[in-house]
């Protein structure tokens, strides 16, 4: 019996969030609970100066990334290496955004096995419309959800250093050479994710 796939949530509100990831890992790490951080967010000190809602939103997004990881993941999220944390925060973003791994896997790695290492804006909205055609959630979706979705598409692979963006609307695909260590964190959080970077190479 085939299993239905989950259904796509669209890339609108929230950004890769790098930095705020790493404040948060040490704050875990060192023993600081969500309803602090909450708090410290709440009085607009938690990611430096800036709005209270705003910083709540970026807490509240990143709280949902963070369910269910790895405790040995949480040092390399605070202080690995820039390459490290990219691509585990990847794997956090994909467990929850299967269209940004199907992303990976039906544009990057297709045009990767092609010898194409270019990737477009025309190829995310292709993308979007054949999910559409395949997917009544990604159907309902309004244009301005399509569109920002399709900006992130690119924009969170960017951040992850999978690509490179060469132009207004034009990126090269990055090849990913995983340390064994960094393999196998990904791999933890997200295999699926971890077997398309093995095939970026």
């Amino acid at each position: 019996m085939r299993m239905t796939p989950p259904p796509y949530t669209a890339l609108t509100n929230a950004q890769f969030l790098l930095a705020e990831s790493s404040l948060v890992a040490q704050a875990l790490i060192e023993g600081t609970g969500w309803s602090d951080l909450r708090l410290a967010a709440q009085e607009g000190r938690l990611f430096g100066p800036g709005k209270a809602s705003s910083q709540l939103t970026v807490l509240t997004t990143l709280r949902g990334r963070f369910q269910d990881i790895p405790g040995e993941v949480l040092p390399e999220l605070a202080a690995g290496t820039l390459e490290t944390r990219r691509l585990l925060m990847l794997g956090l973003i994909t467990r929850q955004k299967p269209l940004l791994r199907d992303f990976v896997e039906q544009v990057l790695l297709h045009q990767w096995r092609r010898l194409d290492p270019r990737v477009t804006d025309a190829d995310a909205r292709a993308f979007l419309t054949h999910q559409a055609e395949q997917r009544p959630e990604v159907a309902a979706w309004s244009p301005a959800t399509v569109q920002k979705t399709r900006g992130n598409l690119t924009r969170f692979l960017v951040d992850a250093g999978l690509l490179k963006e060469r132009g207004q609307g034009e990126f090269e695909i990055l090849p990913q050479y995983l340390s064994p260590q960094v393999r196998a964190a990904v791999r933890d959080l997200d295999p699926q994710l971890s077997a398309l970077l093995e095939n970026l190479k």
